[in-house]
């Protein structure tokens, strides 16, 4: 009996559970014996390495896999994979070999997403330097569910490592753009010196969560506009108004007066300039302006949810932050990971490709098939994920 038939009737036998425990206890022992543990993970991984959903779920009479139950083996067994490249990434991890353990736990955080495992991974992705990966990752997670402490802090430290002013600016872009209908537009709004509030005083932006309504000349809609403001913003945010020019205020005051809305207008050079966005909007400022969140008419939940993100706060912090690097946040996504080749090979994600790989593909498309076989051999004893 060969090995491959004797791992495929165990697994019949028992389903996937050996390989969750032998990934289990490598878990355990990588804090003794890192090595051995790395190996016994990599034992757990390959354990399972073809999909029968028949293992996975209960067969039809005839040994059918209905569709509905296919889903969910297929899904299960995404979860049971999720757990054994976990445990090889935190073995990795214990070794000090970050890059190897970002992508086998990148791999686990794809199949099955836990905070536990993107902290995780987000500390691997900061070992090896790269701030702004690590933190997309922490924010896009404590956007989704309460962080943890240990993430927090993670957070703060990928925040100081990647140059922004604030962490929690990070979070709350995060969240702002799974509400959606949002543009969030980054700080800081700084108003000029020159402009000034009608009652007085200049416009302070550290003081809590602030409203700009954003008027046209012509003030078609300010009536509806205001009375949707005064249902959709809760008690404690300040309201401004901003008219398209200083000299194009007369519109706004006469609703403002006729409806007895006691929200003042931002009137002085600069002004319009500053909040920069094309009427008619509403701005909802936070963290003494480093968050700008622009809001389209109607107002109503939209506004309302926004409103609310912004009053919430999970990191202590003085904006901007002191290691802030003084310069604008570039924004850009992660570079995808490469295409299959026309040969149907799928490298892996480090660029530039590894010379044992381009060798490996030479050779199949040259026809030389154990040739080719022999790079690829090569690459997997690597063990580089």
């Amino acid at each position: 009996m060969t090995a491959a038939l004797a791992v495929s009737l165990l697994l019949a036998a028992t389903g996937p559970a050996p390989a969750e425990r032998m990934a289990a206890e490598a878990v355990r022992l990588a804090e003794r014996q890192p090595e051995a543990a790395l190996a016994q993970a990599r034992r757990a991984l390959a354990l399972t390495a073809e999909f029968d959903p028949t293992v996975f779920v209960a067969a039809g009479r005839k040994g059918e896999v209905v569709e509905d139950e296919f889903i969910k083996a297929r899904n299960d067994y995404r979860r049971h994979r999720s757990a054994l490249y976990d445990a090889v990434g935190r073995c990795l991890a214990r070794l000090g070999r970050h890059v190897e353990a970002g992508r086998y736990l990148g791999r686990a955080v794809l199949l099955e997403s836990t905070p536990e495992r993107v902290t995780l991974l987000a500390r691997e992705l900061l070992a090896e330097g790269r701030a702004r990966p690590a933190l997309d990752r922490l924010a896009a997670q404590a956007a989704a569910s309460r962080p943890s402490p240990e993430a927090l802090a993670l957070l703060e430290e990928a925040a100081d490592a990647a140059g922004v002013p604030s962490a929690q600016a990070e979070i709350d872009r995060a969240r702002l753009a799974a509400l959606g209908g949002i543009e969030a537009r980054e700080g800081p709004l700084r108003v000029p010196p020159e402009a000034h509030l009608s009652t007085g005083g200049q416009v302070r932006l550290e003081e809590g969560v602030v409203v700009i309504y954003v008027a046209d000349a012509s003030c078609r809609t300010c009536s509806a506009d205001l009375e949707a403001l005064k249902r959709a913003v809760p008690a404690g945010p300040r309201i401004v108004m901003v008219p398209p020019a200083p000299d194009q205020d007369v519109a706004l005051r006469q609703v403002l007066s006729l409806y007895r809305y006691p929200w003042p207008v931002l009137v002085g050079k600069g002004a319009a300039q500053a909040v920069a966005v094309k009427p008619v909007a509403a701005l909802v400022v936070a963290r003494s302006g480093w968050v700008v969140a622009a809001v389209r008419r109607p107002f109503g939940e939209t506004l309302t949810a926004a409103i609310k993100l912004l009053s919430r706060a999970d990191v202590v912090e003085s904006v901007p932050r002191p290691k802030w690097d003084g310069r604008p946040v570039t924004r850009g996504p992660e570079p995808p990971p490469p295409a299959l080749t026309p040969e149907g090979l799928a490298p892996g994600e480090d660029l530039p490709l590894p010379g044992a790989f381009v060798a490996a593909a030479d050779a199949y498309k040259a026809g030389q098939g154990l040739e080719a076989l022999r790079f690829f051999d090569a690459l997997e004893n690597k063990g580089d994920g």
